[in-house]
């Protein structure tokens, strides 16, 4: 059904992760979101004061929150396509988080009012009137609010959009608070005890729950997260793909919202490939991760004496002990450069980030390593965090 609704109402729905058509994808979860909430927020308000019941009102006040969430998503996506301008560089896809953090205070705020008239109904009870026609109603929206959820999640995983996936994440919340309202309209049609205000308080943790949820998936993406693997391994993909590549390393790609990444990577190649050839060589990787991955990378150039004896040895020596260290992801450009009296082994070595603070652990480590097997060698050891 999700595969339908994309090709009917998102033009050239699959190349999603054009940056224009991920915008379409935005603008009709978001028109989808306004209209269901809208209606069933006015319907729940209006038949929440007609029963007399608070746990309704509130729910319906949910659906407001929502309503006003989809159409700041809507505004977020249409600024976060602007382009890039002489005060903002890199273009503005991260409106689409600030636009989640304006979303979590709304819910907020919303949960915490109907928190106090809920514990209120706790304190002074007043009668609710039961009818099956409500019962009915709220039946209907949990089956059309849960199809929105399901749709909406969906088409933010599909996208990758952090707010499409926090809006479809809080709408299911909403089905969760809608069931629990139609059991205790049940129970106290059946047995007389009123939960209807402790419903109401279920209902309030819930939209605070949900609205806490989206400000944590928020943070990350802000304060700056690494990559996700499939984007790391396609970029490595691609850049491996040039048989003149003899290995990659330093890749960090930077995120200024989504569907605007930039990178930089460095390659080795052969110290005896010419200068002009290996040059054309990264500029044509940087114009395939742009037209394949809409990346905008910087490459750079590590040439490596190949059939250097004992540079192969170094390499083989890091290769054995390097596994066995805590917090150590690789290494790379081994240099082997010639001293009036010693060998001077320089190499990178890759550190996770909860490794830096014993870089002179590790240093003490693969030092003594490598001058079990020479005397003369003089270790340079150059360290790296890992980014992705």
């Amino acid at each position: 059904m999700k595969e339908l609704l994309w090709k009917t109402f998102v033009k050239d729905y699959e190349n999603y992760k054009d940056p224009v058509v991920r915008g379409r994808y935005t603008r009709l979860t978001g028109t989808l979101g306004v209209i269901v909430n809208s209606v069933l927020c006015v319907a729940k308000i209006i038949l929440g004061f007609a029963i007399n019941s608070i746990a309704v009102v509130a729910d319906g006040f949910h659906d407001l929150a929502d309503s006003l969430a989809a159409c700041i998503t809507l505004i977020a996506a249409h600024i976060s396509r602007k382009p890039a301008d002489k005060r903002h560089p890199y273009g503005h896809a991260r409106a689409e988080y600030l636009a989640s953090l304006l979303v979590s205070a709304i819910i907020l705020i919303v949960g915490y009012q109907l928190m106090r008239s809920s514990i209120d109904e706790c304190l002074h009870p007043q009668e609710t009137h039961f009818t099956w026609l409500m019962v009915g109603f709220m039946v209907f929206a949990i089956l059309l609010k849960g199809s929105q959820a399901l749709f909406t999640i969906a088409t933010g995983k599909h996208i990758s959009s952090l707010p499409v996936i926090a809006a479809g994440t809080d709408n299911r919340n909403d089905v969760i608070t809608s069931i629990i309202i139609v059991i205790g309209m049940l129970v106290n049609h059946f047995t007389g005890l009123d939960l209807d205000g402790y419903m109401g308080c279920l209902v309030s943790l819930f939209i605070l729950y949900s609205g806490f949820h989206i400000i944590m998936e928020t943070v990350g993406p802000l304060l700056g997260e690494p990559p996700d693997r499939e984007t790391v391994e396609e970029m490595r993909g691609i850049i491996m793909e040039h048989p003149e590549v003899l290995n990659t390393h330093d890749l960090i790609i930077y995120n200024y919202g989504p569907g605007r990444n930039f990178a930089s990577f460095h390659v080795e190649v052969d110290s005896r490939s010419d200068l002009l050839s290996v040059h054309a060589l990264v500029d044509q990787i940087e114009r395939d991760l742009k037209e394949r991955m809409n990346i905008e990378a910087v490459g750079h150039m590590d040439p490596v004496v190949v059939d250097d004896p004992v540079r192969i040895r170094i390499g083989e020596i890091l290769s054995k002990v390097i596994p066995d260290v805590e917090g150590v992801a690789g290494y790379h450009d081994v240099r082997i450069v010639p001293g009036k009296s010693h060998l001077n082994v320089i190499f990178d070595v890759v550190l996770r980030p909860e490794a830096l603070a014993r870089k002179d652990e590790i240093e003490e480590k693969l030092t003594e390593a490598i001058r079990s097997e020479g005397e003369n060698y003089h270790v340079i050891i150059n360290f790296d965090q890992l980014f992705v």
